[in-house]
């Protein structure tokens, strides 16, 4: 029997996101001319689409890209509770080696929430922070390394969209400063928060992809005054060591 399919627009709908789905912006007429749907019912469809949330649009070259809240929807094989319960040995392994609070946190639009932690065992004086907190992708260490992967049309749009608010007087609050710190971290593969987010304390983080997909960033934070060359050099070894074992498993 022939399965009777309800509902066309969401058939079309599908097919735009995935010729969108390679991660390359893309104009009206090219979308048109890959899915044989006609170029006023792509428009018709992407302006729904972008607003729910689930495509963008670039300001200035009117291609449209992938919206950040489908990455929850990216060929993953985990959720988020899973993905908590795979990553959890691994930052308790990363915690053992560098006694300080150790966060794992999701990418939600345009922020990353913690969805866990662990606290130091042996220091009187540490980060002290909340599942369920949110921090911007500009002003903290995790949220950098997860600006960090997306395409620069993307971050583009972010920038265009966003006002940079500074928390304290480390803040990064010019886009083409913050377009700089995200040349250095894609160079080198994690983030550094020395006091931009909150004072006298300091981080380094790293993103964590899954099939080409970030759905997550881990960091360390402790209080400035601890931090040390010899250390800083120790913690981004330990935190790119377990990037890789993450990324290993869940991409296994």
């Amino acid at each position: 029997m022939e399965t009777k399919l309800y509902g066309s627009v969401l058939i079309k709908a599908a097919q735009i996101l995935d010729v969108l789905g390679d991660g390359k912006s893309k104009t009206i007429h090219e979308i048109s001319t890959v899915t044989g749907i006609t170029p006023p019912t792509v428009s018709k469809i992407l302006t729904t689409l972008v607003y729910i949330g689930y495509v963008s649009k670039a300001r200035e070259s009117k291609e449209y890209f992938l919206g950040t809240k489908l990455i929850q929807f990216g060929n993953v094989k985990t959720d988020t509770t899973s993905l908590i319960e795979i990553t959890q040995p691994f930052l308790q392994m990363l915690q053992s080696e560098i006694d300080e609070t150790v966060h794992f946190a999701v990418p939600r639009e345009n922020e990353v929430v913690y969805v866990n932690k662990i606290e130091p065992k042996n220091q009187n004086i540490y980060m002290t922070s909340k599942i369920g907190l949110t921090r911007p992708l500009y002003s903290s260490g995790i949220g950098k390394a997860v600006l960090s992967t997306y395409d620069d049309t993307v971050i583009n749009d972010y920038l265009a969209t966003t006002k940079l608010i500074p928390f304290t007087d480390h803040t990064i609050t010019t886009p083409q400063k913050l377009l700089t710190e995200i040349k250095k971290i894609r160079k080198q593969g994690f983030s550094i928060d020395d006091e931009e987010q909150e004072k006298d304390m300091y981080c380094v983080a790293t993103y964590i992809k899954q099939a080409d997909i970030t759905v997550g960033a881990l960091s360390i934070s402790l209080p400035k005054f601890r931090m040390t060359e010899a250390y800083r050099n120790k913690i981004i070894k330990a935190i790119l060591d377990i990037k890789v074992k993450i990324e290993t498993e869940i991409n296994s």
